[in-house]
């Protein structure tokens, strides 16, 4: 079955996800979900082009029905540079993991870290510190806003808005732990994995 695959967070990210508590019902809509899904087309298309293939592409379907956890700015953008390098370098045998971090650092700094929709996670992680780490809501967030603009992205607006829920829900349910940096990373690690697709 197809993979969604992970880009590579500038945080080391621990090995198994945190078990969640039982939850309310999660929803099945988003506001930016058309916005997601014209963007997952314009990358099947552009994954088909690689390929030489275009519209039979034999993937293509199966490429659309996908639906990552990156945001419609993230993946335009992601999709514009990995066209764009891997076309580059298609004489060289293209190293593609390598190409997508590359990319990553490249999209993420034109990325706004500080748009509305990143309060709610910076939020759920400052609430984790206070209740697992004792970190005050205040001296979190002064560090927070303190990290590179890529960094505060990455842990915020590459995610869509159902790739942010499920982080917030991780972070606000699951239970603290001995070593709360891997399990605060642990609560990105299911959404990290999901935001682009490619095919086993």
């Amino acid at each position: 079955m197809p993979a969604l695959r992970s880009l590579a967070l500038p945080i080391a990210v621990a090995a198994s996800m945190l078990a969640l508590n039982a939850c309310s019902e999660r929803p099945t809509n988003f506001p930016d979900r058309d916005g997601v899904i014209a963007a997952q087309a314009e990358w099947c298309a552009a994954l088909a082009k690689l390929q030489r293939a275009g519209a039979s592409w034999e993937h293509l379907n199966a490429c659309k029905a996908a639906y990552p956890t990156s945001s419609p700015t993230y993946l335009r953008a992601m999709t514009s540079c990995f066209s764009r390098r891997m076309e580059a370098a298609a004489e060289s045998s293209p190293d593609r993991s390598q190409i997508i971090l590359e990319c990553n650092d490249e999209v993420a700094v034109k990325l706004n870290p500080d748009e509305p929709t990143a309060a709610p996670v910076i939020e759920s992680r400052c609430a984790r510190m206070a209740r697992c780490e004792r970190v005050p809501v205040p001296a979190c967030k002064s560090a927070f806003s303190k990290l590179e603009a890529a960094q505060r992205a990455m842990f915020t607006t590459i995610y869509n808005a159902a790739g942010r829920y499920e982080i917030i829900d991780c972070l606000e349910n699951a239970s603290c732990t001995d070593n709360e940096e891997a399990g605060r990373q642990a609560c990105y690690k299911p959404t990290s994995d999901a935001l682009l697709w490619f095919p086993d």
